[in-house]
């Protein structure tokens, strides 16, 4: 295969895995399970923790498992049925996952913030920074019960996880990508933050039916 039917075919790669990212789960599960248009309630972002708040903990539950099996099956499926592919290959497709749902196609070109796709993006890539992130996202929700300020930390921790762990130079480089882009996300959250403005998480959305 030549250089060009190599470009041809990232960008293919590329282009299937941000599809698959708009897939606005947070949308589809909010709307069918409760007859809710999250774009209209809440923060009208397009993320679990606007269902949670706006429709109700079974769809929030449902979108999250969305947009967090949409990264997963889809770098599994690269992985497992398509071995030729090089490992920047896949580097690209996860990013593109990523991209495609914070700036969905099937939404206008908005979305949600990544947490939840990131999260299905490191598990595959690298599970043992999946589970300190995992860790660190709880303890900071134990401590401050704040879903944006946990899921920041998240970001700004994960391309220090990964150098911890001794993860190969270009996948640093992708957390990298996508701990900035998860940032720039929650930049209005951060605002809040800083101005002791944030909402917490309200125990009761979990007792919504």
């Amino acid at each position: 295969m030549n250089t060009f039917n190599y470009i041809l075919r990232d960008l293919a790669v590329f282009g299937v895995a941000y599809v698959i990212g708009s897939l606005p789960f947070s949308y589809i599960f909010a709307k069918m399970v409760k007859g809710v248009d999250i774009t209209k309630e809440g923060s009208k972002n397009m993320g679990a923790t606007n269902v949670l708040r706006t429709a109700g903990p079974v769809p929030a539950a449902l979108a999250f498992a969305g947009d967090f099996l949409k990264a997963v099956l889809l770098l599994l499926v690269l992985i497992r049925f398509f071995p030729a592919l090089s490992r920047e290959t896949v580097l690209i497709a996860a990013v593109a996952v990523v991209l495609g749902h914070d700036f969905s196609v099937f939404a206008g070109f908005k979305g949600g913030k990544g947490v939840a796709t990131t999260f299905g993006v490191v598990l595959v890539l690298s599970w043992p920074v999946a589970l300190v992130e995992l860790s660190i996202w709880l303890v900071i929700m134990v401590l401050r019960d704040t879903v944006s300020l946990a899921s920041v930390v998240g970001f700004v921790t994960l391309p220090i996880a990964a150098l911890i762990l001794k993860q190969p130079p270009k996948l640093v480089l992708i957390y990298v990508l996508l701990s900035v882009l998860g940032i720039v996300r929650h930049a209005a959250n951060i605002h809040r933050l800083r101005a002791g403005e944030e909402p917490k998480l309200d125990r009761s959305y979990f007792r919504r039916r």
